[in-house]
């Protein structure tokens, strides 16, 4: 027995080929042709040709839903470009750590070389890692487990 077709939802009776689901999230899942389901066509102008499609069709049908507006917004955000974030803490200082488990490797002792580090990174406005987080590195020696060369 044949499998019925199902129309991609922004072709409709014009669908050529298979179609294939796509889940939008909020409870949405659309079927598509291999041309609307290809992430060039999602990601079109920052997805808002997609977004627009599917509005237009499910608007022009009366089935615009709630859901369904927020699973498009939610397709639209994630393909917005974003600034480079800051990396928060201790994650800015990955140079620093990398020092600090070397000496610790070493056998140098946790808090001197704590001190020591913090007074070489500690300039006008810069904000290096509390003791705490570095005293954090220490116990969690990742040197021991780190990929040897």
């Amino acid at each position: 027995m044949a499998r019925p077709t199902i129309d991609c939802a922004i072709c409709a009776d014009r669908t050529q080929g298979a179609t294939r689901p796509l889940c939008l999230g909020y409870g949405i899942t659309i079927a598509l042709c291999a041309g609307h389901a290809s992430p060039g066509f999602q990601r079109r102008d920052e997805g808002r040709a997609f977004v627009r499609a599917l509005e237009r069709v499910w608007t022009a049908n009366g089935c615009l839903t709630v859901a369904r507006s927020k699973a498009l917004e939610a397709h639209a955000r994630a393909l917005r470009p974003t600034e480079a974030r800051l990396r928060p803490g201790s994650y800015t200082w990955a140079g620093l750590r990398e020092e600090a488990e070397r000496l610790f490797a070493a056998g140098e002792p946790a808090r001197p070389t704590i001190d020591h580090l913090r007074r070489a990174v500690s300039v006008e406005g810069a904000r290096p890692p509390s003791v705490r987080t570095m005293m954090r590195w220490h116990s969690e020696r990742r040197w021991l487990t780190a990929a040897r060369t």
